[in-house]
């Protein structure tokens, strides 16, 4: 099975939609996720 430009396209597709979710997590509480992450300042 060969890796091809079509499974590229659905990878990036699926990264940039669990990147979209982890950002909205992330701004939705920005408080408490500064005391686990402290680093994100």
């Amino acid at each position: 099975m060969k890796y091809k430009r079509k499974d590229l396209l659905v990878d990036s597709a699926v990264l940039a939609i669990v990147l979209e979710v982890f950002a909205l997590i992330v701004g939705s509480f920005p408080a408490t996720l500064n005391k686990f992450l402290p680093f994100l300042k």
